[in-house]
């Protein structure tokens, strides 16, 4: 992993998420950051990020069970802190958009708060499909020793 925090790396515009995001940070701690998506497709839409740069969640193996935990509470403490139960599935979604369907090649969680926007806009966050899956899947795949995807 490289660090891309203070490298000004033109190429991925989370390296520079600071300047960028501004007052749409919303969490940051020794290892990520957290803001508002610019685009929300729900009543909240937050995405997690790591200051280390890694591209997509298929660059992800065991040594980063660790990080995917702190992602996945992090997350999980600020639905909580906006109202949602994030142990209930009806209310939220914790994932990642699988390569190539994701927009940016730098690992972001999204942390979204339900209800959708719409139905296209939900569709977007269905585990099930090609381009979507639950970050607690991801999570299991790689503690069983498995590819993430």
């Amino acid at each position: 992993m490289i660090c891309c925090f203070g490298s000004k790396n033109a190429e991925c515009v989370f390296c520079n998420i600071k300047e960028a995001a501004g007052s749409r940070i919303v969490s940051e701690t020794e290892n990520l950051i957290a803001f508002q998506d610019r685009s929300p497709s729900a009543q909240l839409h937050l995405l997690v990020i790591p200051k280390s740069h890694i591209r997509t969640v298929k660059d992800l193996d065991g040594g980063d069970v660790p990080l995917l935990h702190e992602m996945i509470n992090l997350g999980k403490t600020l639905l909580k802190e906006q109202g949602f139960n994030p142990d209930d599935d009806s209310q939220i979604r914790l994932g990642f958009h699988i390569p190539p369907f994701n927009s940016i090649n730098h690992i972001h969680l999204h942390v979204i708060g339900l209800p959708f926007k719409s139905k296209l806009r939900g569709l977007k966050y269905e585990s099930g499909y090609l381009w979507y899956m639950h970050a607690k899947t991801i999570l299991s795949r790689l503690t069983d020793g498995m590819s993430p995807v």
